[in-house]
């Protein structure tokens, strides 16, 4: 995990345990393992992460979406539905760094695994707990995934065209903002350990997640009483800045000043939408804006997209293909940007995924590791945290692990 300059990764020596499953809490702890801590993900023995089921591969070895999810780890089994298995828990937390959990909240206190228990056996531990909705208040015990966090939040409300039913976001943006989040938070406890010798508890919640995507307007809301309805690809405080059809499918045009817009009247030689009052200022295109958007529309209809994108281009006017994912992976700067990387799995498969987007100049980010198998370092990381042969027998033989 070192870099060539011999500083080795940023978070080497930090140890995490991973108690999360599904998506919030994995990519979380993945984001940690990029940046060189060792993830040590605790799964179900014989069962593992409900994820490593949700495709064609087989559990054991996890789903692609699992894989996406789970890189940069370990995995060992530990059945923390026995006593004897969140004892074993107990000692690894006692000789670890971080903590990352998303269950329900009491879940993990029934278990002896909450916040007081651990920081009592280890005053350096920073523990982070990801819940749905919070640790308290009216919606606490609810279950929640990302569909329902992301119709809960608002974000499904405000998504789709004015007329259209609610749209859901294509990524699971309320479980990858979460684990951002989390991990935000992770690394700020860990550098203010540095200061006090003490680790605290982080606490995040889906729901507190994605309504602070909308930051940029819930002051409007939260201020001046303002209600936001649907703008499909448009943007509720600029026009024209979104999506058009051209001849051969989507492009978007992103006018964010006035000047932009007025390089557009130019480039389509349309001095007249420049000249009329109703478009003279972005205040003005905002009131009329369904009179703006079906002239723009009718003009775009008129050519293909790399048409417009090359005359706009032209004129400094920031507009560009409304890709497919599989569009944008083949693009030349992704290869650029090194983000598609080739591994090979526990059976000798290729498996070719993304890899971490951040980059670091004296502390690489890396891809070490696939997702693991489940159970596939289980004796290896035990035998580090000290039990012996004898001891693994008995747990193996009791099904703990």
């Amino acid at each position: 995990m070192g870099s060539a300059n011999g500083r080795g990764a940023a978070l080497a020596g930090i140890k995490i345990i991973d108690l999360s499953h599904q998506a919030a809490g994995p990519w979380c702890t993945s984001l940690l393992g990029d940046l060189g801590a060792d993830v040590i993900k605790i799964e179900k023995p014989g069962r593992g992460d409900g994820i490593r089921h949700a495709g064609k591969r087989p559990p054991e070895l996890g789903s692609l979406n699992f894989v996406g999810l789970n890189r940069n780890k370990r995995g060992i089994t530990i059945d923390i539905g026995q006593e004897a298995g969140c004892v074993l828990v107990r000692r690894l937390a006692a000789q670890a760094d971080v903590v990352v959990e998303n269950f329900r909240p009491g879940v993990m206190e029934r278990h002896g695994l909450g916040w007081e228990t651990l920081r009592a056996l280890n005053p350096r531990l920073v523990y982070c707990s990801i819940t749905a909705f919070g640790p308290r208040g009216p919606l606490a015990q609810k279950p929640g995934m990302d569909l329902i966090i992301q119709a809960t939040a608002g974000l499904m409300g405000h998504t789709g065209e004015p007329d259209g039913p609610p749209i859901k976001s294509a990524p699971p943006v309320a479980d990858i903002t979460t684990g951002i989040y989390g991990a935000y938070g992770v690394l700020a406890a860990l550098f203010e350990r540095e200061h006090s010798g003490v680790g605290q508890k982080v606490e995040i919640a889906m729901l507190d997640a994605v309504i602070s995507m909308f930051s940029d307007i819930a002051a409007n809301v939260l201020t001046d009483g303002t209600k936001y309805g649907k703008f499909g690809t448009g943007h509720p405080d600029l026009v024209p800045y979104q999506a058009f059809p051209a001849t051969d499918g989507y492009f978007v045009v992103a006018c964010l000043t006035n000047a932009f817009y007025n390089r557009l009247c130019a480039a389509l030689e349309r001095p007249d939408l420049l000249q009329d009052p109703r478009f003279a200022s972005n205040r003005e295109r905002l009131k009329h804006r369904a009179t703006i958007v079906p002239i723009l529309s009718e003009i775009f209809k008129t050519r293909e997209r790399d048409h417009w994108i090359a005359l706009l281009e032209a004129h400094d006017i920031p507009a560009c293909r409304v890709n497919m994912l599989e569009d944008v992976l083949a693009h030349p700067q992704i290869a650029e940007n090194d983000l598609v990387v080739t591994r090979t799995d526990q059976r000798g498969e290729t498996i070719r995924t993304v890899g971490p987007p951040v980059k670091l100049s004296g502390t690489p980010t890396t891809f070490a590791r696939l997702a693991p198998a489940l159970g596939e370092h289980t004796d290896q990381v035990l035998r580090e945290f000290g039990l012996g042969d004898a001891e693994l027998g008995e747990l193996r033989a009791a099904r703990v692990i």
